[in-house]
């Protein structure tokens, strides 16, 4: 379920480096994503899982000398080749922890995987996030590292 395939350009992978060189961290992947907050850029890296502590260091001292270096907002998740856990992971990357009730893949007739992620109601807001910032998050990455072709929060109770 897993794609093998992940094409960086040669912006991710400067970052890559430079991320590597400030923490020694290894990094898997890293993502530019366009929030619609302020129409910021912010800059998702996904980092081994027993590597995110030496990633974000001491106080979060990388991650803060990256942002001073780059003038943009840095991300760390955690990677994991399970797409439950990866995608709790990403939720648990907002401000407040958006705790996950169930992760459903559903197979349409097609062939087509639809990830559907039911959150508790009080949740549901931050999971879609500002113009749905946080659900388009969620369905980059998800899309970019596992073989599905949608990813929908469940809206119903």
């Amino acid at each position: 379920m897993i794609r093998r395939h992940i094409k960086l350009d040669r912006k991710s992978m400067e970052l890559i480096s430079l991320f590597n060189n400030i923490s020694g961290a290894i990094i898997k992947d890293c993502l530019i994503f366009e929030s619609p907050e302020n129409n910021s850029e912010i800059i998702i890296f996904l980092v081994k899982k027993e590597d995110v502590g030496k990633a974000i260091g001491k106080a979060g001292e990388h991650v803060k000398d990256l942002m001073t270096k780059l003038q943009k907002k840095i991300d760390v998740i955690p990677w994991s080749d399970n797409l439950e856990q990866f995608i709790q992971f990403i939720l648990n990357t907002t401000k407040n922890s958006i705790q996950v009730q169930n992760i459903e893949v559903k197979e349409s007739r097609n062939e087509k995987k639809t990830v559907i992620i039911s959150v508790r109601p009080q949740d549901r807001g931050k999971a879609i996030g500002k113009e749905g910032s946080m659900i388009r998050k969620i369905k980059e990455l998800v899309l970019r590292h596992f073989e599905v072709d949608n990813v929908i929060i469940n809206t119903k109770n």
